[in-house]
């Protein structure tokens, strides 16, 4: 019974691969005999692959029992990047204590090149959702970054200098002064949402 779990979750990881990474584009129909044939696994391990990202809202259950990726449309990439901003400003409703504030050092060494700003952005997320130590905060905005993996990914194609501006958002946040940190990280969601249009033409070309 034990290699069940782990096909499943094996599956799992590798459909929301393709979806953050494009190959299942946004609206994609998610044929189950399809998925068994390219993972080599029965229907279960795939259908609760499926379901999983179904509860992560990557995916959507239709009436009829089949999947497909969840569509994104331009108001809906803006409108998720004004959620992930309300969630960081509630994060950031008090100074990080200093051992957070350490913690985000290491990231600039993680945002060396623009491709690798997105992956260090959501660990920048994770920190600052953590600090509250709100369990429902935190899990909102994984769910949240979960949703803007794709786009974040393609963030460096529109957005001037993305390393730069990294690195000018953990610097201050890293400083002490809480009002600072919660205006830059405003400025950088405001830009994302102004810039969700061409973001998603790039989606979606």
């Amino acid at each position: 019974m034990a290699p069940e779990p782990i096909t499943a979750d094996y599956i799992y990881r590798r459909i929301r691969q393709e979806i953050v990474g494009g190959a299942f584009a946004p609206g994609t129909m998610l044929k189950l005999n399809r998925l068994t044939d390219q993972f080599g696994a029965s229907a279960t391990p795939v259908r609760d692959a499926l379901n999983r990202l179904v509860g992560e809202r990557l995916v959507v259950l239709l009436p009829g029992g089949g999947f497909r990726v969840r569509p994104l449309d331009a108001d809906r990439l803006a409108g998720l990047y004004r959620w992930h901003g309300h969630l960081i400003r509630i994060a950031l409703d008090r100074p990080l204590p200093k051992s957070a504030r350490d913690g985000l050092g290491a990231l600039e060494h993680e945002a060396l090149e623009p491709g690798q700003v997105a992956a260090a952005s959501k660990r920048l997320f994770g920190i600052l959702a953590s600090v509250p130590q709100n369990e429902e905060l935190e899990q909102a905005v994984a769910a949240a970054s979960r949703a803007l993996a794709r786009a974040r990914a393609l963030e460096h194609r529109l957005l001037p200098d993305v390393v730069g501006e990294f690195s000018q958002l953990v610097a201050t946040i890293e400083g002490e002064q809480i009002g600072a940190a919660r205006r830059a990280m405003a400025r950088y969601h405001r830009e994302r949402v102004q810039s969700s249009l061409t973001i998603h033409n790039i989606i979606e070309p």
